[in-house]
């Protein structure tokens, strides 16, 4: 029907081509079948490491491209879950021959199957897929050197038709392959994905979000600024060099000392793994002012939830050496904490800081720590875009999946 006067005429500006890509709701109920190996998924797991999260983020991922997703597990979870858990869908390697599914696609991420199941795998037409989202050369030598004792199937080798890895480690494509028997050729760098779908399940937002601090008295008795007493939280793992608290701590020292008039303490969570390390918690950690003036507090393993809960004014420093891209960091940038970081992928987001530049990186954490009630809006749209960026609902990412599987 040609236009009419009155109706509505919109610009074309207003025209969004990458909507066009999106899945059509016209998609039979008989869909593609893709099997992500995985460890169980439960309220414990799902917050032990990035992992298990990443995994159900995929398979929503996966079934938003129009596919029909599984979790393959060895037997049923017994652990207490939310019952928006119990929606996806979970079958064993048993029931999966049992019941001769067409698989699309086979997807190791946090399981691996052996040799005879990926044989069985090939013979039904799947396409057999090894996912690799940590930091394996890492990992491979730091087992080796401090794990002489420990011995566990981290690569079971062969009937892998590609090699998949996040972009923050694609220097370990060629490496992965090799390992693996897989040409090279047949290596993929797929996009990193993240949703904040953990943090709204299992807590409300405004009992997680960033509060700006209030100006109190000191221990002199005088009133100065608010970021004076804010806290720093450091929330490494400090399970590897890679995730370490040392270069933060290290940080948070020079700024008390570039900045005495702050008197707010630091917080280290997972502080219980420094305390292994009888180097740290004898030579390193005492040296420091700060542990020396009783600022420095340690915190066993939390989940993010009660982090955030119980540190709703502070400031968030991180320290990542090869691991570009955390999870904790959007965590942290969707509830508008101020944090510290140094992943260079995302230098144009929030406040980043290079450990080359020292003085700059000092100058940072103090911006970050005085002015955010301030640079809130424009944080927030920093936040926000990062988020969008890596979001399994922005067409662009969709594409590029689509593309790959």
């Amino acid at each position: 029907m040609s236009y009419l006067p009155g109706n509505t005429l919109l610009p074309a500006e207003e025209a969004d081509a990458s909507l066009a890509t999106l899945s059509p709701l016209t998609l039979p109920a008989n869909r593609k079948v893709i099997i992500l190996a995985s460890n169980h998924v439960n309220d414990h797991s799902l917050f032990l490491n990035g992992l298990t999260q990443n995994i159900v983020i995929l398979y929503d991922l996966f079934d938003s491209l129009g596919f029909c997703s599984y979790l393959l597990q060895h037997q049923a979870d017994p652990v207490e879950r939310k019952s928006f858990l119990n929606s996806y869908r979970t079958i064993s390697i048993h029931e999966m021959v049992a019941r001769s599914m067409p698989i699309h696609a086979f997807i190791e991420i946090g399981m691996s199957v052996d040799a005879g199941t990926r044989g069985y795998l090939r013979s039904v037409g799947a396409k057999i897929v090894k996912l690799y989202l940590g930091n394996i050369i890492n990992i491979d030598i730091e087992t080796v050197q401090n794990f002489k004792s420990m011995f566990f199937y981290h690569h079971i080798v062969g009937e892998i038709d590609e090699i998949w890895t996040s972009p923050h480690y694609y220097q370990h494509v060629e490496y992965a392959a090799i390992l693996n028997r897989t040409e090279t050729k047949n290596s993929r760098v797929v996009p990193y994905v993240w949703d904040p779908c953990f943090l709204n399940q299992y807590g409300a937002r405004d009992t997680m979000e960033w509060i700006p601090p209030t100006a109190s008295a000191s221990v002199s008795g005088a009133i100065g600024a608010a970021w004076h007493q804010m806290d720093i939280v450091i929330m490494d793992p400090n399970i590897s060099f890679q995730k370490c608290y040392f270069y933060s701590l290290l940080l948070a020292e020079a700024f008390s000392k570039r900045y005495p008039e702050w008197q707010g303490k630091v917080v280290l969570m997972n502080g219980d793994r420094i305390k292994l390390s009888a180097h740290s918690w004898r030579h390193v950690i005492p040296e420091m002012s700060l542990f020396q003036q009783g600022r420095v507090i340690l915190h066993g393993r939390k989940n993010i939830h009660a982090i955030l809960k119980e540190n709703r004014s502070a400031c968030f420093l991180t320290h990542q050496w090869n691991n570009d891209y955390n999870y904790a960091t959007l965590e942290l940038l969707h509830c508008n904490y101020p944090i510290l970081h140094n992943s260079e992928g995302w230098s144009d987001t929030g406040y980043y800081y290079s450990i080359n530049d020292w003085e700059a990186a000092i100058s940072t954490l103090h911006r970050a720590m005085s002015l955010h009630k301030e640079n809130l809006p424009i944080y927030r749209s920093h936040a926000a875009n990062l988020i969008w960026k890596h979001s399994i609902h922005n067409p662009s990412i969709q594409a590029r999946w689509r593309s790959f599987i």
